[in-house]
Parts: structure tokens; C-alpha cells; sequence
């Protein structure tokens, strides 16, 4: 049996609890970088968020200050107009509204003995964060489309 059909029967014998760390120091940094990446994945994440908060908090001040100061106020003729001016508004607020649910604490499970529920413990804390993050991030989007549509119904008359 060649050195390397021995490595890999020993690597099998092990089971994926522990797997031996190659001597290889490409190895040791990618790693290192996975590591990185991992423990900074919900800082991140959060990061983004409170980002998301500031520009949706000053997008929705900056607009309602539009609207309240035009000309606009008593000239609405229904609900379909009012709707297209109120809509960038209601959008930003669910931008604002997913995005504050990132730093909600939730209950999760986990035995700190078992790496394997740990592990999925932080898969389910990075799952969820993520999820709302893309539904901030979805929700201002479609609030600068909102704002778009509503400038060009003003422009238009």
C-alpha cells in the first residue's frame, strides 16, 4: 500500500470528528482565513444592518420633509395618488423594521459539548440574520423604485 492509500485509510478510520491537520502551510492559511471568516460573519452582518438603519432613517426624514413642505398636500384626487406618495415611505419603514430584527436576541438551543449542535446552532444565528438582512437591503431597494415612481407622477402633473 502506497503512502498516500495509508494516509487516507487512517483519515477514514478516524471518522469526521477530527481530522489530522496537514503539514501543507497553504492548508494552515486558508484555515486560518476560514476561521476569520467565520467569526466575523454576524459582526458583519451587523454592520450592514446598522448601515441599513442610518440610510433608511435619512432617506424616510429626507422625504417626508419633501412631502411636507410641497405643494402637494390637498391635491391628492383618491387613493392611488396618495398611495404612490405614501409607498416610499411604508417601503423604507420595512427596510428600517427587518433590518432592527438582525440585533433582536432570539432563543437557540445548543449543547456547548457537542460540536456539531454548536455548529448548528451558529449556522441557524447566521441563517436568520442573513435572511433579514436581504429583506432590509429588498425593501430599501424597491423603496428608491417607490421614490422614483412617486418623483415621476409629481413631474408628470
Amino acid at each position: 500500500m502506497s503512502e498516500m492509500q495509508e494516509r487516507v485509510a487512517q483519515q477514514a478510520s478516524l471518522g469526521d470528528e477530527e481530522l489530522p491537520i496537514a503539514s501543507d502551510p497553504n492548508l494552515k492559511f486558508w484555515k486560518d482565513m476560514a476561521k476569520g471568516l467565520l467569526g466575523e460573519s454576524i459582526k458583519s452582518i451587523e454592520g450592514t444592518a446598522k448601515q441599513i438603519i442610518g440610510v433608511a432613517g435619512i432617506l424616510e426624514g429626507l422625504y417626508f420633509h419633501a412631502i411636507a413642505y410641497s405643494d402637494i398636500r390637498g391635491q391628492l384626487g383618491g387613493v392611488g395618488p396618495l398611495l404612490l406618495y405614501l409607498l416610499p415611505l411604508l417601503l423604507w419603514l420595512g427596510s428600517l423594521l427587518a433590518a432592527l430584527l438582525v440585533f433582536f436576541p432570539r432563543t437557540y438551543t445548543s449543547n456547548i459539548s457537542s460540536w456539531r449542535k454548536s455548529k448548528a446552532a451558529f449556522e441557524r444565528i447566521v441563517t436568520y440574520k442573513h435572511a433579514m438582512l436581504k429583506v432590509a437591503g429588498g425593501f430599501l431597494v424597491l423603496g428608491a423604485v417607490a421614490l422614483f415612481a412617486a418623483m415621476g407622477a409629481y413631474l408628470a402633473g
